[in-house]
């Protein structure tokens, strides 16, 4: 039997061999993804801020007031209402409109520069139009209605008219919070930001595409329900960014129900954003309530979607701001709850909450600039590569924390594996101690009544620490679960040494025997008698039995 045994181990060991070679592998794989996109990240960051046009130099002058009785020509003589921006960004904040006065430098106002010049409004994500209003050739003022076309992500592009008289000329912004970065090109230059801002996009949406991808075969592999969320989570995120860009509306004309729903997808993000803390951070097991009232916020905000997705062109305007309002609210208890998650998992010692942690903290000062950027409280231009480039940190940032997450299973199954096989050899050493046993039993070399006490012991020999004589009875000193314990045995130490041998235990003395594996220390009792030092247990050394000792020590 202990044969057979024996045989069946080198089978074990080489699946664990491909096992720890296919985990390995995995490993490797999930680092260089991240690191090539990081790379990547490094790369856009770089094209963004280095290599994307300017566009021309001009002056901008935003209306301090909102002279909507006005007409154009009496716009132009109240100059005094118009004060000047700094910068090329403008935000409408809780007004409903904007006038803006415009003035290309002077070095660029011959007729062939202006016709060849193209002005381009990249706005957030707001269906309004922009009106541009000029001085002619014939001296009389012209109007020009200007929407955003899927084509270029709904930003505002028009080529400045040819019968152009002046080189100033005026826009009308209309929606609340609408925010705007303005660009004058000429012909290369626009094209130049179209490639750069098209190649940039690509970079984004690929690393989503490749990610999602990524993590959804993980899931299929290890079935690991963090991977199937985190799958989840980077899918509605870059529909939550094609949708905000317009990339939706241009990719699926036809598909109406689709456009205009960034809301509504945002929404679902949350929910799969709340999907993913669950199971990365293990939140059911740090706090079942904190776990059931994570599932409540998912469920109303679903709730709520739903309903504006079947029954929002019914409902009044009034109600469809209460449901908006809610929907806020309920994202940000979300929010607090993963949050108060990933501080629960830290304080308990979880290597990946470091990583959530990190990523959240993140995410709530980006989404606090956002808000407080569309709430024109602060001036700060928080465009959509800006939002890219920090969406992609976060989620290297998660990628980081789930590479952790599957490097602590690997080592736990590691030192699962380790003490398998520590038991695996244990029952194999036992079974050959009790066939070799049985053998000296059968040959009478051991008493065979004695057969029921020596059984005791088998399983752990190796652990024993020594073994005192009472009489002809005698107990047995072994360590258990790192304890001290105790067995009584109703036969001699020379039966013991006959039955198991010297591998496992030799006599110090004529009442003590010791197991020899263990770690010793000889310490002088007086001039002539010694002691054995065994885990602070002192026992007496015979004289006849010190060179023995000395030996092992």
């Amino acid at each position: 039997m202990a044969v057979q045994h024996l045989n069946i181990l080198p089978n074990i060991k080489n699946q664990r061999f491909y096992q720890k070679a296919k985990s390995a592998s995995i490993l490797q794989v999930q680092l260089i993804v991240i690191a090539l996109v990081l790379c990547l990240c490094v790369f856009m960051v770089i094209q963004t801020t280095s290599t994307m046009p300017e566009g021309r130099k001009f002056t901008i002058a935003a209306a301090s007031l909102s002279p909507s009785t006005l007409t154009i020509e009496e716009l132009v003589l109240a100059k005094e209402i118009f004060k000047p921006i700094s910068d090329n960004y403008v935000n409408l904040g809780n007004r409903s409109q904007l006038w803006l006065k415009l003035t290309i430098d002077k070095s660029l106002t011959n007729v062939d520069q202006v016709n060849n010049m193209i002005l381009v409004l990249k706005k957030n994500r707001i269906h309004t139009p922009m009106e541009l209003h000029y001085l002619a050739t014939n001296n009389t003022w012209q109007k020009q209605v200007v929407s955003g076309n899927p084509q270029f992500q709904h930003n505002i592009i028009t080529r400045l008219p040819n019968d152009m008289l002046s080189d100033t000329f005026y826009l009308k912004l209309q929606g609340r919070y609408l925010r705007s970065s303005l660009f004058v090109f000429n012909n290369d230059e626009f094209f130049e930001d179209i490639k750069y801002s098209t190649f940039f996009s690509g970079l984004f949406f690929g690393m989503l595409a490749l990610f999602t991808c990524y993590h959804l075969m993980l899931y299929l592999r290890l079935k690991e329900p963090s991977y199937l969320a985190y799958s989840a989570m980077l899918f509605l995120l870059g529909v939550w960014f094609l949708s905000g860009q317009g990339w939706l509306e241009y990719l699926l004309p036809n598909m109406s129900s689709l456009h205009h729903k960034t809301v509504l997808i945002g929404a679902l993000l949350m929910v799969a954003i709340a999907e993913f803390a669950k199971h990365y951070l293990k939140i059911k097991t740090l706090s079942l309530r904190l776990y059931k009232g994570l599932t409540l916020t998912q469920l109303l905000l679903l709730f709520i979607v739903v309903t504006k997705f079947t029954l929002g062109d019914f409902l009044p305007e009034q109600l469809y701001q209460i449901g908006y309002g809610i929907g806020l609210f309920v994202s940000f208890i979300i929010f607090v709850g993963c949050f108060t998650a990933a501080i629960l998992a830290v304080k308990k010692q979880l290597t990946a909450a470091w990583y959530y942690l990190t990523a959240t903290l993140m995410f709530f000062i980006v989404a606090s600039i956002m808000g407080l950027s569309a709430g024109n409280i602060i001036s700060f231009n928080f465009s959509w590569p800006l939002l890219q480039i920090t969406s992609t940190i976060e989620i290297i940032i998660f990628s980081a924390g789930l590479v952790s997450i599957y490097y602590r299973q690997q080592q736990n199954e590691l030192i699962v594996e380790q003490q398998l096989k520590q038991t695996q050899l244990k029952l194999v050493k036992a079974l050959e101690i009790s066939n070799n046993l049985k053998d000296k039993i059968l040959n009478n070399v051991v008493d065979h009544k004695l057969f029921p006490e020596l059984a005791k012991v088998t399983d752990f020999l190796a652990d024993i620490i020594y073994v005192q004589a009472l009489g002809n009875d005698c107990v047995v000193v072994y360590t258990k679960n790192n304890r001290k314990a105790k067995i009584a045995l109703r036969c001699n130490l020379q039966s013991l040494l006959d039955s198991f041998g010297n591998e496992y235990l030799i006599r110090v003395h004529k009442s003590y025997l010791v197991n020899p594996q263990q770690l010793m220390l000889l310490q002088r009792r007086t001039s002539a008698d010694y002691d054995v030092n065994i885990l602070s247990e002192l026992i007496p050394v015979g004289r006849k039995h010190l060179n023995q000792i000395k030996a092992l020590v």
